[in-house]
Order: C-alpha cells, then sequence, then structure tokens
C-alpha cells in the first residue's frame, strides 16, 4: 500500500469519535440510500460496498435492500470492525479491508455503493471505472462525493486575506459529468450540504475527529494568521458548505 494511501488507513483508524462528529456523513448516507432505493434493482442485489467507515450507509442499504448479500469493504481495518460491530446478527452480510482503488473481487453485482469515500482516491477516473467492470449487466454504481463547491466559505476566510486554504482540490461538477465508464451510461447531481459550527476550531476539530484533518499534510498558519482566519470564518457564521455530487453509472444490459 502506498505510504498516503497508510496514512489515510491510519487517521480513519484512530477517528474514535467519528459517529459523533459524523453528522454530514450521516446526511448523505441517508439521501444516497434513498435515491439507490428508487432505482431500478434486482430483486435481490448482490451489493458491495465500498468506504463502508463505520456502517452509516450499510445500515440503511441492508433495511431498504433485504435479500441478497452485501460485502462492506473499507480501506481501514479499525472501521470494518466498527462496521461489523454496528450490524452485529445481520444476515447475508460480509465485511473485507479492500482498498477500493485496487478491488479484490469477482464480478457480477447489483449494485455497488460507495457515501463520501471517492474523494479520497489517487485516480478517481480509473477506480471508477475499475469498480463498474464489476457491475453484472444492468447494475448500478452509486456514488456520492464532494465537488469542488466543498468548503467555500472556509477558503473565502483565506481568500480575504490574500491566503490559499490547504483544504483538498475537488472535482467540478463538469469534470465529474466528463467521466467514461465503458459500456456504460453516466447521471450526475449535485446538492448542497450545509454544516453550522459553534466556531472555526469547533469546525476544525469536527475535521480531526472523522480522521480528515491528517492526510494531506496541511500547511501550517502562525498563530496570529490563523485567529485571524477564523475571525472571518465565524464573522460568516461559522458555516460550511458540503457540495454533494452524486454520480449514478449504469451498466447496460446485455443483448
Amino acid at each position: 500500500m502506498h505510504s498516503w494511501k497508510q496514512a489515510v488507513a491510519r487517521a480513519f483508524d484512530g477517528a474514535e469519535g467519528y459517529d459523533g462528529a459524523a453528522a454530514i456523513q450521516s446526511v448523505v448516507a441517508e439521501r444516497l440510500a434513498r435515491r439507490i432505493g428508487a432505482e431500478p434493482l434486482a430483486r435481490a442485489p448482490r451489493t458491495l460496498e465500498v468506504g463502508c467507515g463505520t456502517g452509516l450507509l450499510t445500515a440503511h442499504l441492508r433495511r431498504r435492500l433485504p435479500g441478497g448479500v452485501l460485502v462492506a469493504s473499507d480501506l481501514a481495518p479499525a472501521m470494518v470492525q466498527r462496521c461489523r460491530a454496528r450490524l452485529a446478527g445481520t444476515a447475508d452480510l460480509r465485511f473485507v479491508v479492500m482498498d477500493a482503488e485496487r478491488p479484490a473481487c469477482a464480478p457480477g453485482f447489483d449494485l455497488i455503493a460507495s457515501s463520501l469515500a471517492a474523494q479520497w482516491f489517487e485516480d478517481l477516473p480509473g477506480t471508477l471505472a475499475r469498480l463498474a467492470a464489476l457491475l453484472a449487466p444492468g447494475g448500478l454504481l452509486a456514488v456520492a462525493t464532494l465537488g469542488a463547491g466543498t468548503f467555500a466559505e472556509w477558503r473565502a476566510a483565506h481568500a480575504a486575506l490574500g491566503l490559499e486554504a490547504a483544504t483538498p482540490v475537488y472535482p467540478a461538477l463538469s469534470d465529474l459529468a466528463a467521466l467514461a465508464c465503458p459500456g456504460c451510461t453516466l447521471a450526475v447531481s449535485a446538492e448542497p450540504v450545509v454544516e453550522a459550527h459553534a466556531d472555526g476550531r469547533a469546525f476544525l476539530g469536527s475535521l480531526r475527529a472523522i480522521g480528515a484533518g491528517t492526510p494531506g499534510a496541511a500547511r501550517t498558519l502562525a498563530p496570529g494568521t490563523m485567529r485571524r482566519v477564523l475571525r472571518g470564518f465565524e464573522a460568516g457564521g461559522a458555516q460550511v458548505t458540503y457540495e454533494v455530487a452524486t454520480l449514478l453509472i449504469r451498466r447496460a444490459r446485455q443483448g
């Protein structure tokens, strides 16, 4: 595993307070599950979830899609264990530690789902193509990820001081819509989700609590400069927008 991927896995393994801070993750998982539930699927779909985390989406999928085997996977071993604990006793549920960018699965899935994991992929186009290749004819790959509008308020607080925020560069919706998976159709939509915080430090603390503060080697600002950024962020209401993009990739039916 590459060193950066190891850092991502360690960050999420150490996110003991994940569920308590994962308000956005919970909302996005529920919305993605609702979108999937509205799509035509096999009666008892064979399902693969990538980036299962602690099982927020997994639990929704198991309730909405009873029957069929669901394989829940994640890069971080501790996350897989937390997902297993959340869903202990659930029938037809399998768990595996797996890097979604190098899936070690046989093809034939009716559904592959992922909620807020794809933004960690090093090669998003290639990974989506590899995952789509695992779909059965007519199968669906449903992915919720982050778009370029994410953290706009935090970036604006930096820009007002002539600074650039050390936040990831997420793809524009036009770039997501231009992705191609051989033999598949693609539909992309976006919806903003706004999260309010008590202050700027609470926002940064929430990122650390879900394991999102370590990978990326963010630049460290001088304390005085950081205080100015925080004041600007708080003047805007200490709220932050997540631009949640949903990709629905459907493999063509044979014949």
